[in-house]
């Protein structure tokens, strides 16, 4: 904030420098009237200069309306100027061509107060523009940090909605990961169970392997069970033949 702040400091001072092109007197015409006036040149746009001096105008409660091409304060006491009642005469516009267009602020004042001191008001009016350099500066310098205040803001916002969604994306990680470590405990569950399962079957075919041996065993005393039928029919037939 300090450095942002030193160096918001050294661009108005360099803006102030740059534009600065001095206070010059002239003649113009407002109407009838043919009058003294002071012009400054400017490189500054001619539309931010427009603006500020209307701020300015604005800042000093002054109402003003349109007079033969210049804006006009009329019938006002300005106490940098006068202590009288005068009308203030004020003109931005834009000269020059392409590359070598120019900024020309036009002030004037006009009283028609004899117990003014009309010098003191020139030199009144001179200063007041001269006093106007720094107040553009100041008021570029006010447009540029609304200005950043909106990037600024809007650069919160999305960084607010990055890490929304960088938070948003953890969870989903985090869900992800509770999902796989559950899923390996139900592995390890299945993996217990095929364990299980192996050695039921491994028991199991020992089962039959003694199955298959009493089956041997019982089929043999089947054979021996069978010939001794055949055996003992033998004798059956034998004597019931010497029966007869």
């Amino acid at each position: 904030m300090i450095k942002r702040s030193i160096a918001l400091v050294i661009l108005v001072l360099f803006g102030i420098n740059v534009m600065a092109q001095g206070v010059q007197e002239a003649t113009v015409n407002v109407g009838a009237l043919t009058v003294p006036a002071y012009t400054l040149n400017t490189n500054k746009d001619v539309k931010l200069v427009q603006e500020a001096m209307k701020q300015r105008l604005k800042d000093a409660k002054l109402k003003t309306k349109s007079v033969e091409g210049y804006v006009a304060c009329q019938d006002v006491i300005i106490p940098e100027i006068s202590t009288g009642t005068i009308t203030l005469y004020t003109k931005v516009e834009e000269q020059g061509k392409k590359k070598n267009k120019t900024t020309v602020v036009t002030v004037c004042a006009v009283s028609n107060d004899l117990t003014i001191d009309q010098m003191n008001m020139r030199n009144n009016v001179r200063n007041w523009l001269n006093d106007f350099v720094p107040y553009i500066a100041k008021y570029e310098a006010g447009q540029n940090m609304e200005a950043e205040q909106a990037n600024l803001k809007k650069a919160e916002k999305q960084a607010s909605k990055a890490a929304a969604e960088v938070t948003g994306l953890e969870k989903d990680i985090a869900s992800a990961e509770k999902k796989i470590a559950d899923k390996r405990e139900e592995i390890k569950k299945y993996e217990q169970k095929i364990k299980d399962c192996e050695k039921e079957i491994a028991d199991l075919e020992k089962s039959i392997g003694k199955y298959n041996d009493k089956k041997s065993n019982a089929e043999k005393k089947v054979d021996e069970a069978n010939q001794n039928v055949k055996a003992v029919e033998g004798e059956v037939e034998k004597y019931r033949q010497m029966s007869e």
